[in-house]
């Protein structure tokens, strides 16, 4: 499910993926929205889901993410090289703040609020 929220301030186009064992967001949306970044201590291996796909994470952000009557708090990110989207929201998030995907109504729901995601027409557009 993919749904508009603002991440530091920023409009954001963010995949909520539950098979997302990090949340990260693109060098350039980072860049863009002026997050302070750091470098980790240690990279760490990024294994995505098919063979031979890995990448590291050198670099990491905290920022406030801000969904309207659901939650304004901050988050740590991995800066990750991403595609198609600003950010992926994965279990870290989803298990922090007791989200409820429903793919039959198309939304997100948030400490009981309903977030409205785009449909597939409208994510491609």
């Amino acid at each position: 499910l993919v749904a508009e929220i603002e991440i530091n301030d920023h409009k954001a186009l963010v995949l909520f993926d539950s098979g997302s064992t990090t949340d990260s967001v693109t060098p350039e949306f980072a860049f863009v929205s002026r997050m302070k970044q750091f470098r980790l201590a240690e990279q760490i291996t990024l294994q995505l889901g098919c063979v031979g796909s890995r990448s590291k994470i050198s670099y990491g952000s905290h920022a406030p993410v801000t969904l309207p009557g659901a939650i304004s708090e901050s988050v740590y990110f991995d800066i990750v090289n991403i595609d198609c989207y600003d950010a992926i929201l994965g279990t870290p998030f989803l298990e922090r703040f007791g989200v409820v995907l429903d793919f039959q109504d198309r939304s997100v729901r948030i400490n009981g609020n309903r977030q409205p995601t785009f449909t597939y027409d409208e994510e491609l557009a």
